[in-house]
């Protein structure tokens, strides 16, 4: 099957203008206001992770990512997490991440948050 040259310039014009009008990246940055905290807690004796989180700026905040970091046995281990808060958090919002159902339990002894990051509301 031949291609013109003509219907191949059409394809790459396609091309070009579904990438142009795909959603733009979200922009990543570190927010002095935000707070996030986790806990490791015993629910039916169990250990499970909770995670606070809490505005303490000026920002309206669309997402949150952090870092997670586990220690077991003396060994750390960072995992990078995110946060799509239901509603936007606004100024002096405190929330904790819902559990859910089926949730794996904790096995690290301890449980820190490392760097955390945020997508402001523009």
């Amino acid at each position: 099957m031949r291609v013109s040259l003509s219907s191949s310039c059409a394809i790459c014009a396609v091309f070009l203008v579904v990438l142009g009008c795909s959603k733009p990246k979200d922009e990543w940055v570190k927010s002095p206001g935000l707070e996030v905290s986790v806990a490791k807690e015993i629910e039916d004796g169990k250990p499970y992770l909770t995670v606070f989180y809490e505005n303490f700026g000026d920002d309206t905040i669309e997402r949150i990512r952090y870092q997670l970091i586990s220690i077991t046995k003396g060994v750390a281990d960072t995992t990078l997490k995110e946060i799509d808060p239901p509603d936007l958090l606004r100024p002096n919002d405190r929330h904790t991440v819902p559990r859910a159902i089926g949730e794996d339990t904790v096995s690290a002894d301890e449980v820190h948050v490392g760097k955390v990051w945020v997508v402001k509301k523009r």
